[in-house]
């Protein structure tokens, strides 16, 4: 991870990226320039990773609030377990615990929470997690403070299964993750303390999954105390806050848990605040004007506004993080032209990923394949990617090649396609009707809001063509299976490929990184032949925090803004 204060090089970077763009057209000469940029900061994003952005430290004040922002699925009904995007899960991570989570303060590795240690056997088929004692849920009716114990763990891991026994039928299908822990044969609680976890055949992520913002623990007769067995207000859990206050789309406050478990190094009782606030912001401007006005601690920026935000607030702390939100299209395959790989493999030479990097990513992206730079052990290197069809520079010979196969294909007048955009896409939809033009391709586009109509339409496979951006984990079965794999659940375009899914399947059952690279590397490859998905860009995640704010960690992992809230601290300011 960069330290913060040596990314003021890359805020300048960001800001020259955009006003080349701007200023010098799309013209081949613009474009070659912006292909060595791109080239930079893939480079730059790959070899973060190194050092905490802002060191965890003993807190030199205790009480006070810190007040983060939410922009997406904000608030109840809120179930961990069910909530199909990050930022979904927001209100339940300042009150809930993990089995086990990622270091915000350690490059995201994966480290205890609940559990205190696992064991892995050498077969890759039994998991075994032992829990700290002791630890007790918040003291809310129907829990009342009793003690967490290894059966907790197991009735939520069945939650993330989907398992028909502690779901209802109808709500199977939210419960994507599902896929994640499909692996699973069994479980057995040896002891109040003791969880054992029995695969059906190694699954290399399966610790990823569990480690992941999400599969927060869970007490069973908190969840079913309702009718549906989903959580449909409130929240209770083993975490450092408490709910508070709740209004929808407005706020949610936690105030801090007398009783939590957690020590510092020092021995120290955690949390250090007293108050954490999640404010809800519709749009982008209204969020950083916020910020500026101190009426938000942190907060997530693009490209555009590093610069002039780190120029006119002094000390404002600023971190990045690897690539950890994709941008693809997505064909459907009940759409005819779609079902031609020579129509997929056209529109895919015909995107120009360096401008959609910098002109969308503004300075902040990187040209992506399934295997994105976040999944550093894995991914193929930066050479091999932009020397690929699709992603080359410059594009004439991309061009030529996609006329060809439109020609072949039938299709040489081009056709119209329905696309299906969320709103605030507007300069999504004008660049990629550009760079179809070589190709005929007219766009019928569709902006509609995200939550109440594009989430639920692009699940379902209301599309011809989609716009999604996805928010990934640390590995790289959060694309590969969840997304390629035929039959998965966030396969929105029904695409299936016997040798992809191979390959795939190979990747997620093998016992060593090498022969996990390799499997993975091919299944990319495989990808970039038949492409149910163009993959674009990958955005790096930033944040700002105000220089009051202490223990903020490397930067933001998706979902996980409230991570930080166990341990931050802030002066009196």
């Amino acid at each position: 991870m960069l330290k913060s204060s040596s990314l003021g090089v890359w805020s300048l970077l960001a800001a020259v990226a955009v006003m080349a763009v701007l200023f010098s057209g799309c013209g081949p000469a613009a474009q070659q320039a912006g292909t060595e940029e791109e080239k930079t900061n893939r480079e730059k994003l790959q070899d973060t990773g190194a050092k905490a952005a802002d060191q965890l430290e003993i807190a030199k004040e205790r009480g006070g609030r810190l007040t983060i922002p939410d922009s997406g699925a904000f608030g109840n009904p809120n179930d961990p377990h069910l909530t199909a995007t990050a930022t979904g899960r927001t209100y339940s991570m300042p009150v809930t615990n993990g089995i086990l989570k990622r270091n915000i303060y350690d490059n995201f590795a994966i480290t205890p929470d609940l559990a205190k240690s696992w064991e892995v056997s050498k077969d890759g088929l039994t998991y075994t997690f032992k829990f700290n004692q002791g630890v007790k849920f918040h003291n809310a009716a129907p829990v009342n403070g009793r003690e967490f114990t290894s059966e907790d763990a197991k009735y939520t891991l069945m939650r993330m299964t989907a398992d028909p026994s502690v779901i209802l039928e109808k709500w199977k299908p939210r419960f994507q993750r599902a896929l994640d822990f499909g692996k699973m044969e069994g479980m057995e609680t040896p002891d109040k303390y003791t969880l054992v976890v029995k695969l059906k055949e190694p699954y290399a992520p399966f610790i990823d999954a569990v480690s992941q913002p999400g599969t927060q623990v869970l007490p069973r007769e908190f969840v079913e105390k309702f009718p549906e067995k989903i959580v449909l207000e409130g929240m209770i859990g083993t975490g450092p806050f408490i709910p508070n206050d709740y209004k929808h789309q407005s706020i949610a406050s936690f105030k801090k848990n007398p009783d939590y478990w957690k020590k510092d190094s020092q021995g120290g009782q955690l949390p250090y605040l007293d108050e954490v606030a999640v404010l809800y912001f519709a749009d982008v401007p209204a969020k950083y004007a916020a910020f500026r006005a101190r009426q938000l601690d942190v907060t997530g920026v693009t490209g555009e506004i590093i610069a002039p935000m780190m120029r006119d607030e002094p000390g404002v702390k600023n971190y990045f993080v690897l690539a950890q939100s994709i941008m693809v299209y997505r064909f459907n395959m009940k759409f005819k032209p779609y079902q031609d790989v020579r129509v997929r493999r056209a529109i895919h030479l015909a995107i120009d990923r360096q401008q959609f990097a910098l002109i969308i990513g503004q300075g902040l992206a990187v040209p992506t394949g399934p295997v994105t730079p976040a999944f550093r052990d894995l991914a193929n290197t930066n050479e091999w990617l932009l020397q690929q069809p699709g992603y080359r520079q410059p594009k004439d010979q991309d061009i030529a090649e996609a006329k060809r196969l439109m020609k072949e294909a039938g299709y040489e007048e081009g056709f119209t396609t329905q696309a299906l955009f969320n709103t605030n896409t507007g300069d999504h939809i004008s660049l990629l009707q550009d760079q179809l033009k070589p190709l005929k391709i007219t766009l019928k586009s569709e902006q509609v809001d995200y939550a109440g109509q594009w989430v639920p339409r692009a699940t379902a496979g209301e599309f011809e063509l989609a716009y999604m951006a996805h928010s990934v984990s640390t590995d790289a079965d959060s694309v590969l299976s969840a997304h390629l794999l035929s039959g998965a659940p966030r396969n929105y375009g029904k695409f299936s490929d016997p040798i992809l899914d191979d390959l795939i399947l190979k990747q997620s059952r093998a016992v060593t990184l090498e022969e996990r690279r390799k499997w993975a590397q091919e299944a990319e490859k495989r990808e970039l032949e038949v492409m149910p998905i163009a993959f674009v860009y990958a955005n790096a995640y930033a944040d700002l925090a105000h220089p009051w704010v202490h223990n903020a960690g490397d930067g933001p992992l998706a979902g996980s803004l409230p991570f930080m809230a166990e341990q931050a601290w802030v002066e009196k300011h």
